[in-house]
């Protein structure tokens, strides 16, 4: 059964993932209407420093249920991602509001969210896209006939690379933080 449902949910994901659109699997003309999912991408201006935490949230329309099951289903600066959401909270309009912590791309980010309908079918969220302005390059081109032209050239690759380093340090500090965030909240 577990395994059924791991194969299911990778299925859809990859679904949603290759652009096969909304997923509706079933729906009775007496049933409850759809839940539905509203969330404002962050602007590009708005995005955090590379590697560090970006808050996702997103409300629920058509339900009060704060334990819909909710996953954050996309692609960040390439490598497929999938995120289950924790229990929400209502908000102060008694919507149920759910948040998740991810490390910020450092290009770019294509994600949906698949919601677990009441009645057992999976639909998914429109398409969002977050896109940095400028993706940090510390690349110096230098002209073959300038005086030292070899030292420079090994000094400039050493700078790419110690900046190259510092965003790496940033990412593995933030997920450092949320492997203790995990570990504290298994021993409780």
């Amino acid at each position: 059964m577990i395994s059924y449902l791991k194969k299911s949910i990778l299925l859809v994901s990859l679904f949603v993932l290759l652009g096969g659109g909304d997923i509706i699997l079933a729906q009775d003309a007496g049933a409850p209407p759809q839940i539905k999912v509203s969330h404002r991408a962050p602007a590009s201006d708005a995005l955090p420093a590379i590697g560090t935490l970006m808050t996702l949230e997103i409300e629920l329309q058509n339900t009060f249920d704060i334990e819909t099951k909710i996953r954050l289903v996309g692609s960040k600066d390439g490598r497929f991602i999938d995120i289950a959401f924790p229990r929400g909270a209502l908000n102060a309009a008694d919507h149920p509001t759910f948040k998740v912590e991810i490390p910020s791309p450092i290009a770019a980010m294509t994600y949906q969210f698949v919601v677990h309908q009441r009645d057992g079918s999976l639909s998914s969220s429109e398409r969002f896209v977050i896109k940095r302005r400028c993706i940090q390059n510390y690349k110096v081109t230098i002209p073959e006939d300038a005086p030292n032209a070899e030292f420079r050239r090994e000094i400039s690759s050493l700078v790419s690379q110690a900046k190259n380093l510092e965003r790496d340090t940033a990412s593995f500090e933030t997920s450092l933080k949320l492997l203790e965030q995990i570990k504290s909240s298994l021993t409780n």
